[in-house]
């Protein structure tokens, strides 16, 4: 079944649609049977139950303990699709209460799979920090108490004390560190330094340029590429690192915008591998 770009944006388009009007019937029905929800990455994924007669059952429990009381807009700044993968570049604005809100910064990945004559979400994952969020939401001092008590309690009720456990895991990322392996990325690039680019990646480290063509083994990254490639709006979820991306090169006839992703090995901080997601 072909699909073009738009369509995949329209499906897309569905989740935050039916979330500003706190359809919960309509968001679940974007899911695949098979899926699985990583929001934010990092923390414990919500994973569907393919074979049980509720499948949805935890994506309805993380939408009655996330979504169902809260008020959300999405400012979208650009949607970048390869294959069947549609990444959206966006803020998201959370509002708990009438004095007790805040903006996300996020980059959030649809993995889309067809299921019975449509396209349907099997992955979401949603790159943001946890920590930088909770820590808006604490500087609006005493009215963020009870707001939080509440949202505490909600996950104890929804998610267990193993969900709750894990959701906190979001916390522990790979943090600055990260980052500046990131911005080595960008200086070893803007300098054509092969050697120093190569020693930020694991051995058989792959490069996706962009996502959906074959990848570059890093440590031939200046056979295949020579261009420019800029980064801003860098993430830390996780295992990794996505950023604001604009790459002008010769697999890329034009400027063009998206998201990088680069998941790296916690303990060494090499690169394992890294996606681009940008429009080709």
């Amino acid at each position: 079944m072909s699909v073009s770009k738009e369509e995949l944006i329209t499906i897309v388009q569905q989740s935050p649609d039916a979330v500003a009007i706190h359809d919960k019937l309509g968001w679940m029905a974007i899911f695949a049977n098979n899926h699985v929800v990583e929001d934010p990455v990092g923390s414990m994924p919500h994973l569907s139950d393919a074979g049980s007669d509720n499948p949805h059952d935890a994506l309805s429990r993380f939408y009655d303990t996330f979504i169902a009381p809260n008020s959300l807009s999405f400012d979208i700044a650009n949607d970048a699709v390869c294959g069947t993968h549609v990444m959206r570049d966006l803020t998201i604005n959370l509002s708990m209460s009438d004095k007790v809100d805040a903006s996300v910064p996020m980059h959030l990945l649809y993995e889309l799979t067809e299921e019975d004559g449509t396209y349907k979400v099997a992955r979401l994952a949603a790159h943001w920090e946890f920590v930088p969020m909770i820590m808006q939401l604490l500087k609006k001092g005493f009215p963020a108490l009870p707001v939080l008590a509440s949202l505490t309690v909600r996950m104890f009720k929804h998610q267990g004390l193993m969900g709750t456990l894990g959701f906190s895991k979001a916390a522990m990322n790979i943090g600055r560190a990260g980052k500046q392996q990131v911005l080595a990325f960008e200086r070893a690039v803007a300098s054509s330094e092969a050697a120093a680019l190569s020693r930020l990646f694991e051995e058989n480290g792959l490069i996706h340029l962009p996502y959906g063509k074959t990848p570059i083994k890093a440590s031939a990254f200046f056979d295949e590429f020579t261009g420019d490639i800029k980064f801003t709006k860098l993430l830390v979820a996780g295992n990794g690192v996505t950023a604001t991306v604009t790459v002008k090169g010769s697999q890329l006839d034009n400027n063009h915008d998206g998201v990088a992703v680069f998941k790296m090995n916690r303990k060494s901080l090499k690169i394992t591998e890294l996606f681009f997601y940008v429009n080709d």
